[in-house]
């Protein structure tokens, strides 16, 4: 009896060495800044792991979950390191190393021109789009007084930059037989004459002539959906539009389709590109800490991604060809990679309000905008906060190599900020 009760345990310890081999099974380090980067590390929960930087430790832990991500911060700029990563749990201290080289750092020297429309009842502007330095478009709703300085109720939705000034503009489209100037909630713009909006429904231009398609009339839409508010494309034969009640739709270039979501909070923002696909994030601002991360197939079908830990709302979401992933809102968070398990790490050196909107011309270069007139800009190493000396909301922001602009609205005026950099 004891002899087999030791050869029980014998075998039992070496079925466990089969198939626990203490291998690192994946290691990759993400640059997500000029000081940071993310190390993900999978290896069996419980193994203990040693994490080295050019040949000094600077982590030791064991594994709570197969999965695993270390922020390593406080790296110089351009500077090109090798992390190893070893599994102690080994009895040959299985390891593997990995090499990569922090960004570069811009500039947050920002110049800015400030400028407010708006003569009577309440004015604002929504979105906004670069063309070119001498081609940007705003759109919203912007009330004026007429000739006689008397009140004028026929609103303006848009406002264009040509270079030098502003110039309100009334885009007006065909509905049921009537031309009407609706709000207009986003814009985007592939080209001067390739031009997108929202008005609840898809509105399409070249600068001058406008058709509406109206899905609800098209049969697109039904009473259970929402007007559609946000925008994104890769051009104008793919292009996506979400909005209230969980609704999205899809473009490409001659049908137009309906995307199911599960959901009927409201998508804020999307975004996508070649190499991470098409993404779109939706909440209920203000009224509960809900929100979803929706992944958009290439087939139109869709996937929760998760959101975890992220306490509270969220309205905007940027992503770059390797995956690394902000998201705004409430908080500023971040992923090395979008698809990953892990959970969102939440950054607490950003100092701000509530954040709308995201844009940004590459990792190292991050620009967001929110509540009581705020912007700020992460240049890599730093986030900077622009003041504007407004109460307003700043609902959205495009930046285009050195051109930044921002709208919203302070004091019943639509209020746009130029920022310029040298």
């Amino acid at each position: 009896m004891p002899f087999y009760y030791l050869l029980l345990i014998s075998f039992s310890l070496c079925s466990c060495s089969l198939f626990n081999n203490n291998e690192i099974e994946f290691f990759k380090v993400t640059p997500i800044s000029a000081v940071e980067v993310a190390l993900e590390i999978r290896a069996d929960s419980g193994d203990e792991i040693s994490i080295e930087r050019d040949g000094n430790e600077i982590f030791s832990f064991r594994m709570s979950r197969k999965d695993t991500v270390v922020y390593d911060s406080g790296l110089s700029p351009n500077t090109s390191y090798i992390w190893k990563v070893i599994n102690k749990s080994s009895r040959r201290n299985k390891s593997k190393e990995r090499q990569a080289t922090t960004l570069t750092t811009t500039s947050s020297e920002f110049t800015w021109q400030t400028y407010s429309f708006g003569d009577h009842s309440s004015s604002v502007l929504y979105g906004v789009s670069i063309v070119d330095e001498n081609n940007i478009w705003a759109v919203g709703e912007i009330y004026m007084n007429d000739s006689t300085g008397q009140a004028d109720d026929d609103r303006y939705n848009a406002i264009h930059w040509n270079g030098t000034n502003w110039t309100l503009k009334r885009i007006t489209v065909q509905f049921r037989q009537n031309m009407i100037t609706p709000k207009m909630n986003d814009i985007v713009t592939f080209s001067a004459e390739n031009i997108w909006l929202s008005s609840g429904v898809p509105v399409y231009g070249n600068g001058t002539d406008w058709t509406q398609y109206h899905l609800f009339d098209m049969g697109i839409l039904d009473d259970s959906d929402g007007g559609v508010v946000s925008i994104w494309g890769n051009n104008s034969e793919d292009i996506f539009f979400g909005g209230a009640l969980g609704t999205l739709t899809h473009y490409n270039g001659q049908d137009w389709q309906k995307i199911e979501t599960g959901t009927e909070l409201e998508f804020y923002d999307i975004h996508g590109n070649e190499q991470q696909g098409v993404v779109a994030i939706a909440a209920n601002q203000s009224q509960s800490s809900d929100k979803l991360i929706l992944r958009i197939n290439e087939d139109l079908t869709t996937e929760p991604l998760s959101t975890e830990p992220i306490p509270f709302s969220i309205s905007g979401i940027r992503f770059d060809d390797s995956g690394v992933t902000y998201v705004v809102g409430s908080r500023v968070s971040v992923k090395p990679d979008i698809d990953s398990s892990s959970p969102w790490n939440l950054l607490s050196n950003v100092d701000h309000p509530y954040l709308f909107a995201i844009d940004a011309n590459g990792l190292n270069d991050i620009v967001a905008t929110g509540g009581f007139g705020e912007i700020v800009h992460f240049n890599g190493a730093d986030w900077v906060l622009y003041e504007q000396g407004t109460a307003g909301n700043l609902y959205d922001i495009d930046i285009q190599g050195n051109l930044m602009v921002v709208v919203g609205y302070d004091g019943g005026k639509a209020f746009i900020t130029m920022g310029r950099r040298e």
